[in-house]
């Protein structure tokens, strides 16, 4: 076996965890406040940068990897002690292959691999050569006669909505503008549209506050951007052992997925999503939890669903029971806002000029209370055609999650006052110490997934 050497940019590990060691020579600084203890945080500082890179250094010549003809990847290490590392490809449940920007420069990919049954803290993390990189997720999960698919539904949904940001985000500016300086007659062509929108301004949001909203339009904005960056090229492919996709701009991303060892596949529901009609499918397999989705399909357009994911079973399209039902999924943004309503109130009469400052958090707040509205009357487990089906929220998302793997674990907690209502939180454990809670459902649903669940394992 041939042993190949690591990307030297696999010392910017060691290097980012060290950034907080650079801060301790100057709390001197603080104190002393003369050009002479800058120096020396300086000098010190430099020291410990060059013995940073001696260790990088270091790690980079002791560490090596190899693969051989049977498809076992081995990661070595040599200094003071030899320690070996195998993986085999039949073992693995994930790969990824991450290229940011910076590392398309410098030509290196982030590998990581996803051996099944393992926590997250026990991927193989490695920075390799694009070349090497390639070759190994070739030879660990081959790809052989793959159909391809090029959906365009989130590209299409990051472009409509970065471009409703990008206006509405411009508006925003020229208002906070107009709001901090009524300018002279030269000014007033250039706002002559927005005259209207302007008054309103000037009598509901006060400067501060305007800006505040522009500013939030404009990182909102580079969200939508980053997310449509990385939909563009996007395609997927599927083998009748794999499913994966690949895609991206600036950033390049593959990831490949082992059909046997999905998890389970989350359809996720936003209002965003709502208003595009376009939804985004996730897929879990062991700890590998990609933050792209699989791929994005439009409404009306479920055969590449059905084509990709042929065992996938959607929730029922009902509401949950809710008689005795808990009211934990109106705690974490009901207490928030209610205080920050009442503070509203309160400055209404004591500092009208925080009032509207105060209500972004309110809006804030009152969209994560509307989340566990929706939460409360939709989350639910159900069987469908042979497959456990769950909903849950999270926030403003309402996820739609169809059960592949076969080794699950489930686990229902009751509390006293659960099980005089004759509820109780469902936890759904998966390989990869990957879990999921259905919170307070009717005790006689958990019931019908035990006893599904054990006539499985007989069969």
């Amino acid at each position: 076996m041939t042993e190949h050497r690591l990307h030297p940019f696999a010392a910017l590990r060691v290097l980012r965890k060290t950034l907080v060691l650079y801060l301790v020579p100057l709390l001197r600084v603080l104190f002393a406040r003369n050009w002479a203890a800058l120096r020396a945080a300086l000098r010190q500082d430099l020291i410990l940068f060059l013995l940073v890179c001696a260790l990088s250094w270091l790690i980079l010549h002791a560490s090596s990897w190899s693969l051989d003809e049977s498809g076992t990847f081995c990661l070595h290490w040599k200094l003071l002690f030899r320690f070996d590392r195998t993986v085999r490809g039949a073992s693995l449940a994930a790969l990824t292959i991450e290229r940011p920007f910076y590392y398309r420069l410098a030509g290196a990919s982030r590998v990581t691999l996803y051996p099944v049954g393992e926590p997250k803290q026990r991927t193989l993390t490695l920075c390799l050569r694009r070349a090497d990189a390639q070759h190994l997720a070739d030879q660990l999960l081959p790809i052989e006669a793959p159909s391809l698919h090029r959906p365009k539904g989130g590209e299409r949904a990051a472009l409509g909505l970065l471009g409703a940001n990008s206006l509405s985000t411009l508006a925003l500016f020229l208002l906070a503008i107009r709001q901090t300086q009524q300018g002279p007659d030269r000014y007033e062509l250039a706002f002559a549209q927005i005259n209207f929108l302007a008054g309103l301004a000037a009598r509901w949001l006060p400067a501060g506050a305007a800006w505040l909203l522009a500013f939030s339009g404009f990182l909102l904005g580079l969200s939508l951007l980053r997310s449509f960056v990385q939909t563009v090229h996007y395609e997927v492919w599927h083998t009748s052992t794999q499913i994966g996709s690949r895609g991206g701009w600036l950033d390049r991303f593959e990831c490949r997925v082992k059909s046997d060892q999905i998890s389970f596949a989350d359809v996720r529901l936003s209002p965003f999503a709502r208003l595009m009609r376009r939804w985004p499918v996730f897929v879990t397999a062991g700890s590998c939890s990609p933050e792209l989705p699989l791929f994005v399909y439009r409404s009306g357009e479920e055969a590449l669903f059905r084509e990709l994911l042929p065992e996938f079973r959607m929730p029922p399209d009902l509401l949950a029971r809710t008689e005795q039902r808990s009211l934990i999924f109106f705690a974490p943004a009901g207490a928030p806002f209610a205080l920050c309503a009442l503070l509203t109130l309160i400055s209404r009469s004591t500092l009208p000029g925080l009032t509207v400052t105060l209500l972004f958090p309110t809006f804030f707040f009152a969209a994560g209370l509307a989340g566990g509205a929706m939460g409360y009357r939709r989350e639910g487990v159900w069987l469908r055609e042979g497959r456990l089906t769950l909903r849950r929220q999270r926030g403003i998302y309402l996820h739609s999650i169809c059960v592949f793997h076969p080794d699950i674990c489930l686990t229902a907690r009751q509390s006293p006052w659960a099980v005089h209502a004759d509820r109780t939180n469902l936890t759904v454990a998966f390989p990869g110490f990957v879990r999921l809670t259905v919170r307070s459902i009717p005790w006689r649903d958990a019931q019908k997934c035990f006893e599904f669940l054990e006539r499985s394992r007989i069969l």
